[in-house]
């Protein structure tokens, strides 16, 4: 028996354990003043087979790798006020690609170094900030300060933004220019110290609009090793709601600028800017589709537009409502001043094809099929085949 497979059955049976904890678990417990502590998370296991493609290290064209998310909030009633924490472990750095491409990675759920393995294990705090509601000056109104997950707050996606039950490439989980283009400020592991001010409408019987207007540490400033002055910025007008009669949708377009963002010839450090859309909808109850624009304006990249964009059948439609199955296609276009200067001329084409089928109320077990064709702008290359199997647990 192969140690992959010994590996697999291993956190199979972890898996089981963790979904036996989870269907036992404590009601959250009530404080003094009414707060309540409520606590929860998602493990993921995540294995793949690489094919049509040079690896770092050639004898690895199958990775494993496992992902805990531990998540903690609480409710200050009086002070209007709510506390939200994550905890992040895992080891694992998924499959390492040698042929260069503009994918920063064909598995989200990996966040450990190139140089982990599945038995190194690796701890961050996440997240850890606070949101203040100011009903008093307006009703709607909120601030929100700390350790953040930018992508909590911009570039909401329901089909395309959760890479332990949805898509797995990171071009189909988040704005493909900010996160695999390297624009967002954060840190190696996806997060950063900031703030952000939003603005809701409480509308309840038609569709809602909300404001954002965030700042984060760029550049080292993410890591808290500089002082967050110049941070990346970003602004966001999102529309949601029921766009039709018992349909919902979202559309939301933002703009950025990073002033420490890294020119794509030189490494050096640079001001770069764009602006993104994403939205979803669905089309029926069991039927949705979702797009994803990128727009690089000042500043030079390995790639400076993008398109994504796929739809989700939900399994109504078989007799298995809870199941899905999704695909999703995207297109990276080439930054012309590098091809100027020789690099290939050609737009990478990603497809991801993936079923996911509901083992209990939750547990998932995903098959996922990834293709991308023209690696890193280059049409001489073979394409690059990726298949993969996850499990998801969420308690």
């Amino acid at each position: 028996m192969s140690l992959i497979f010994r590996n697999v059955l291993l956190s199979l049976a972890l898996a089981s354990s963790a979904l036996a904890h989870a269907q036992t678990m404590p009601e959250p417990q009530n404080d003094s003043a009414g707060s309540q502590w409520q606590w929860g998370g998602s493990w993921s296991i995540v294995g793949q087979r690489l094919s049509g493609a040079d690896m770092v290290d050639a004898s690895k064209r199958r990775q494993l790798n496992t992902r805990l998310d531990l998540e903690l909030q609480r409710e200050f009633q009086e002070q209007h006020a709510r506390f939200y924490g994550q905890l992040r472990t895992g080891s694992g750095s998924g499959l390492q690609i040698n042929t260069p491409i503009f994918t920063s990675a064909v598995n989200t759920t990996a966040f450990a170094g190139s140089d982990n393995h599945l038995h190194d294990i690796k701890s961050v705090l996440a997240q850890a900030w606070l949101q203040f509601d100011l009903d008093s000056i307006a009703k709607g109104l909120s601030v929100v300060a700390g350790k953040i997950d930018p992508t909590v707050f911009f570039d909401h996606n329901d089909l395309a933004h959760d890479e332990a039950l949805k898509f797995l490439n990171n071009i189909f989980v988040h704005n493909p220019m900010l996160d695999t283009g390297g624009n967002y400020g954060v840190d190696e592991n996806g997060f950063s110290p900031g703030a952000l001010v939003q603005y809701q409408t409480q509308h309840e019987d038609q569709a809602n609009w909300m404001w954002s207007l965030g700042a984060f540490g760029a550049g080292n400033g993410s890591n808290l090793d500089q002082s967050p002055s110049n941070p990346f910025l970003i602004a966001q007008l999102r529309r949601f709601g029921e766009f039709y009669p018992g349909l919902q949708g979202s559309a939301a377009v933002h703009y950025w600028t990073n002033p420490k963002a890294e020119n794509a010839l030189t490494a050096e450090p640079e001001k770069q800017s764009g602006w993104g859309f994403s939205g979803d909808q669905q089309i029926r109850q069991d039927l949705a589709v979702f797009a994803r624009l990128s727009y690089g304006g000042r500043g030079v990249r390995s790639f400076d537009r993008a398109v994504t964009y796929g739809v989700e059948q939900k399994g109504t439609l078989w007799g298995i409502p809870e199941d899905h199955v999704g695909l999703a296609i995207g297109h990276l276009r080439p930054d012309p001043v590098a091809v100027a200067i020789g690099a290939p001329a050609s737009k990478e084409h990603s497809l991801e094809l993936l079923y996911s089928h509901a083992m209990s109320g939750n547990w998932w077990l995903s098959a996922d099929f990834q293709r991308i064709q023209s690696p890193g702008g280059d049409s001489s290359l073979p394409s690059i085949r990726v298949l993969g199997v996850r499990s998801t647990v969420q308690f």
